[in-house]
């Protein structure tokens, strides 16, 4: 014998008698929770299923993303990629924000960066043809070495094969070459890299103090001397646009950071 069906007893409307029971209306509980049906259950169970597997979703939007940078910012030894965002929509290929850690990263055929991190908000991926589709505001900060910064130097500035920049623990020093009374010689110079204000893509060298050959020169004089060094280093020819706000060295580092539009990058 099949038990008789119970139902939570809901309170009666007016006019109806005390005791009757009803069916609960279609969408609500009888435990005062809604009724999902069928349908909703399983939006639930999808939502549990991406929720639970968060960081596979993430991961997998990461190597996604990770393998269009070479053809955005530049090839590199090495992409690290991390995305923020909400599972649905990094399955949608919409992330609230990229973190990306490059190492030897080759921004153009002359410069290449020890290391580039770079904060990118807003990114949209096209999940089928793997390309970006949108990039927002981005924040960088980039160091580069003795190495890569001399490698630079020798193929941006041919004309001046005696200049030597030198990376030291929190400074600068150059030796240039200058004309003085009519002869050539080289100045010694310390001083520091600063972003030119009609341009910061543009770094200048900005001596602080000089000397020729052991004679100290006053520093004033000898940065008007140095139009054929300044801009020292020069990021306005590069496909992804950076604009450096501040220059250090630190611990024998050339440290650049700054904000860059990519938007150009994007495909149309």
């Amino acid at each position: 014998m099949i038990p008789k069906r119970k139902f939570w007893p809901l309170r009666p409307k007016l006019g109806e008698p005390e005791g009757e029971e009803r069916l609960p209306a279609a969408g609500f509980s009888p435990y005062g929770s809604p009724n999902l049906g069928r349908g909703g259950l399983l939006l639930l169970a999808g939502a549990a299923f991406l929720v639970g597997c968060g960081h596979p979703v993430q991961e997998t939007a990461a190597h996604k993303i990770a393998d269009v940078l070479p053809s955005v910012l530049g090839p590199a030894a090495h992409y690290d990629v991390q995305v923020d965002g909400d599972p649905f929509a990094l399955a949608r290929g919409r992330a609230r924000a990229v973190h990306v850690q490059g190492q030897d990263v080759q921004l153009s055929p002359s410069l290449t960066l020890d290391t580039l991190h770079a904060d990118v908000q807003d990114v949209s991926f096209d999940t089928k043809t793997r390309t970006l589709s949108h990039l927002g505001q981005t924040a960088f900060t980039a160091s580069l070495g003795q190495d890569n910064l001399s490698r630079y130097l020798a193929q941006s500035k041919p004309l001046l094969p005696g200049l030597v920049v030198s990376l030291q623990p929190d400074t600068l020093e150059a030796r240039v070459p200058v004309s003085a009374l009519g002869l050539q010689t080289t100045a010694q110079l310390s001083g520091s890299l600063r972003p030119d204000p009609a341009d910061p893509r543009r770094l200048d060298f900005v001596a602080d103090a000089a000397q020729v050959g052991s004679v100290p020169v006053p520093s004033s004089l000898v940065n008007l001397a140095l139009d054929s060094v300044n801009p020292l280093l020069d990021l306005s020819g590069l496909k992804a646009p950076l604009t450096v706000t501040e220059a250090k060295v630190q611990n024998r580092q050339l440290v650049l950071s700054g904000t860059a539009d990519l938007s150009g990058l994007v495909p149309k």
